[in-house]
């Protein structure tokens, strides 16, 4: 009778939490076998308090709309082609101005130049990639599934979280 009772147990737990469990799949939300709106992923995020869930979230909307509206998406790209350039530019002309004001002796100006040469170095990096994912609907559309994975998983590990506290 025991081993009846820890069985039934273990078999009430699990159900309990593959309830709760959020899976993510081809740009639908799900949980046991129904879809979800991302406003209601948003309130379960709430709900098992996960850290920083508004900025996540915004960070997914924000890149769904991107994705949808054809003209962002070519003015991302657009602006990636024409700001690398610039900003290489940028971080040599700052990198020298670095190196003048280190050999005139001003070490506050040199710090202050070299932070922002390795700003617009990081930029100049960066540019590139936003253009690569921004150039097409698929690659775009790839940025927002990696988004909603990560989104998921944090999700899912405070669910895990809980119930272990509970005890299941």
């Amino acid at each position: 009778m025991k081993l009846l009772t820890t069985i039934a147990a273990v078999l009430i737990s699990i159900s309990a939490f593959s309830q709760d469990y959020v899976e993510y799949n081809e740009g639908t939300f799900s949980s046991n076998g129904k879809e979800l709106s991302l406003d209601k992923v948003e309130l379960i995020m709430k709900q098992y308090r996960v850290p920083f869930y508004r900025a996540r979230l915004q960070s997914v909307k924000k890149q769904i709309r991107n994705c949808e509206n054809k003209f962002r998406r070519v003015g991302m790209l657009s602006l990636s082609i024409i700001e690398t350039p610039v900003l290489a530019l940028g971080t040599g002309l700052f990198g020298l101005f670095s190196l003048v004001s280190a050999d005139s002796g001003d070490m506050v100006g040199a710090v202050g130049f070299g932070v922002i040469t390795v700003g617009l170095a990081s930029a100049t990096a960066y540019f590139p990639h936003l253009a690569y994912v921004h150039s097409t609907k698929d690659r775009c559309q790839n940025k927002v599934d990696k988004l909603c994975e990560k989104l998921v998983e944090k999700l899912n590990k405070k669910i895990e979280a809980k119930y272990k506290l509970l005890g299941y």
